[in-house]
């Protein structure tokens, strides 16, 4: 199980979940009620480090 959380502009964490894949997390991420704010990013927990996989500007 991979960690996924939804971070705001500010650093903020807006929501954390565990799924298996990342198109599971993306698919959360682009439809949470806070996706439609402007400036979020979607990290992973690879160790102890979060990395950022996907941002509101989705192309």
């Amino acid at each position: 199980m991979k960690h996924f959380r939804i971070v705001n502009e500010d650093g903020s964490v807006v929501d954390q979940q565990p799924f298996e894949t990342e198109d599971e997390a993306l698919a959360w991420a682009h439809t949470h009620p806070r996706a439609g704010t402007p400036g979020w990013t979607l990290e992973e927990q690879v160790e102890a480090d979060w990395e950022k996989r996907e941002n509101s500007e989705r192309t």
